[in-house]
């Protein structure tokens, strides 16, 4: 009967597996098809648009929205800027700044360290395919978001500062500035100071009001296959709060959300930004603003047809009116660059949260501490890679220091497993002779625990603080720039699954599943580890749920980064070594007993005889 159960569950675990291959099948299907739809929509409201042009032609510069693929109860006629656009540069030896004379802001930003592709030479650009330019000021029409894209003359322009000026009539000139540094450390390297100046040279008063400024677009990355690192958010003294595009796309296999065109949080703004695993945008004004826009937005779709939404965020200040003679000056640092911990832990007001390397709700204590365990793993781990220059080198030298300190505690565990393995018959004898008395059998067994000083729930602690040390390597590793394009014996990507090939598209479900090695390798040393390790219960149930974990863990990670399976595969090396320490040890001290028995056996032999002599005589 228990053969034909676990050959039951067998059977169901496989049926849900490949039941979740379908299901993701299914689901990207249809994305693709919603992605179609949404640029067929989006083609016919702007032929409508022309049409409209061309009949009335609008005097309003407006570009289109990056919400209006997603969500437009309207369309707005595309009129770009009458002059010419300029593209000045500023540029140092690790960023180059292309901005634009369309909208007075950036174009976008090219990062000269870190290549878009793996082995070539082009560097990876950030809003390369965003549709407003980074630090584009907004206008808020018809309930949607539009960068203004009217042309500005450039004042200035030297190695490190450029000054864009327009005239916006009735005297009011505005000026917008931005300089670069040319400093090797710290975050400055990759900052751009920024200063929008509204200047009322006129007679008349110039009305302020609210004022969008957009922090660019960011593109999904390969390394976040469920978009979890893809977010757009702010920080407001006490708390990270980001949203997914998963928020605004709506839907849902539970639910039947409508999408979100955006979402508004009027709040106390310190800072804003919109990043992916990988790289961000982080915008410090002086000033808090008052409230931050965020947004998804459709991206082309990849060369496979897959649908890919991009983030987008803009913050709001509030402008005041301008008397004649008056000028309102909005400062702002802008850290465009890649999510080097180090970087952004020097900054004061605590930029160094777009790494997420914990959360603040719901567990909030417990988030925070993972959190704080993820900045020394990322510390260890950076000054160790710096030693031995390798990356997965670094993991798992980092794994060995984290098991030798744990060392003891999970060798007491391991020790109070192996007398619990003892108990288990005395434990089933117990259970048979209180089976009617609950309160009795618990009683004695607690008595039996006492008597052999063993503790049943300290097995379970190594598990209980390997855990959240697990769930802080993992936040660590999927956000540090640093894995992006490491390489490590077959594994090419450190922060991409090792996939070494795929399954033949011919082979229905499974077909195009793809192979990674260290996650079988991982589940091979779980399932010799457990094989290995006293049998913790004699309830059966309990038996082939622990059986079955490999294969759970397995399908859990299995497409996680290899930088992460990494260091488990090793952690559980180092479980099996420690697990044959502990069983030589029982062995040992077995022989010893039986030894011990053996020579006390001879003894009690002779005093029987002894007596015998004795009687006859």
């Amino acid at each position: 009967m228990d053969k034909k159960n676990t050959t039951i569950g067998i059977l169901f675990l496989a049926i849900a597996i490949g039941l979740m291959f379908w299901q993701n099948k299914q689901v990207e299907a249809y994305n693709q098809e919603q992605a179609r739809a949404r640029e067929e929509q989006r083609a016919q409201m702007i032929a409508e648009a022309n049409e409209l042009q061309q009949a009335a032609p609008v005097a309003q510069t407006v570009a289109p929205a990056p919400q209006a693929e997603i969500s437009s109860p309207k369309a707005v006629p595309v009129v770009e800027a009458d002059a010419p656009e300029l593209r000045p540069v500023l540029e140092n030896d690790f960023f180059r700044v292309e901005f634009t004379s369309h909208g007075g802001a950036i174009a976008n930003v090219a990062f000269k360290n870190y290549p878009a592709v793996q082995g070539e030479d082009e560097p990876y650009v950030f809003n390369k395919e965003g549709k407003a330019p980074a630090l584009a000021i907004d206008e808020w029409v018809d309930g949607q978001l539009y960068a203004q894209k009217a042309a500005y003359l450039v004042e200035e322009l030297s190695d490190s500062k450029i000054v864009f000026v327009r005239s916006a009539g009735n005297g009011v000139t505005i000026r917008r500035s931005y300089e670069i540094s040319f400093v090797s450390e710290g975050p400055a390297t990759y900052t751009i100071k920024h200063t929008i100046s509204v200047i009322n040279d006129g007679s008349g008063v110039h009305m302020g009001g609210e004022l969008f400024v957009d922090l660019g677009t960011s593109a999904p990355d390969a390394s976040d296959a469920y978009g979890y690192s893809l977010v757009s958010g702010y920080y407001n003294g006490e708390s990270f709060i980001n949203e997914r595009p998963s928020a605004f796309s709506g839907g849902g296999f539970f639910s039947s959300k409508e999408p979100k065109p955006f979402i508004r949080k009027d709040d106390y703004i310190l800072w804003a930004t919109t990043k992916n695993p990988f790289f961000a945008s982080i915008v410090t004004p002086a000033s808090p603003a008052k409230a931050a826009v965020m947004r998804a937005m459709t991206l082309p779709p990849t060369p496979e047809g897959k649908a890919r939404l991009g983030m987008t965020n803009a913050i709001v200040f509030e402008q005041p009116h301008l008397a004649p003679g008056q000028r309102s000056d909005l400062t702002m640092d802008c850290y465009i660059g890649p999510k080097e911990y180090r970087r952004l832990a020097e900054l004061d007001l605590h930029q160094d949260r777009v790494m997420q390397f914990g959360w603040s709700k719901p567990f909030g204590t417990i988030g925070r501490f993972v959190g704080f365990v993820g900045k020394l793993f990322y510390t260890g781990l950076t000054a160790v890679q710096e030693v031995v220059v390798n990356w997965g080198l670094a993991i798992i030298i980092m794994t060995l220091i984290i098991r030798l300190v744990f060392w003891p505690l999970t060798a007491k565990a391991a020790d109070n497993s192996r007398k619990m393995a003892r108990l288990q018959t005395p434990l089933k004898e117990l259970r048979e002779k209180y089976k009617d008395n609950p309160t009795k059998l618990n009683q004695e067994t607690m008595a039996l625990f006492k008597k052999y000083k063993v503790n049943p729930l300290a097995g379970c602690l190594p598990i209980l603080i390997q855990l959240p040390i697990f769930i802080a390597f993992y936040y660590m590793l999927r956000g540090a720039s640093e894995l992006r394009f490491a390489h490590f014996l077959w594994i090419n990507d450190l922060s991409l699954p090792d996939t070494l090939a795929s399954l033949p598209d011919s082979l229905a479900i499974i077909g195009g599943f793809p192979i990674n090695i260290l996650p079988l390798l991982m589940g091979i040393t779980m399932f010799y580890q457990m094989h290995l390790a006293p049998a913790p219960s004699t309830d059966p149930m309990q038996g082939k749920i622990m059986k079955l974990m490999p294969l759970i863990m397995l399908f859990f990670c299995y497409n996680f980064s290899s930088g992460l399976v990494l260091y488990w595969t090793v952690s559980n090396c180092v479980s099996i070594l420690q697990q044959l320490h502990t069983n030589h040890k029982r062995s040992l001290e077995e022989a010893a007993i039986a030894v011990e028995e053996a020579a006390k056996a001879p003894v009690r032999v002779a005093d029987l005889s002894k007596q015998k002599g004795k009687k006859r005589k």
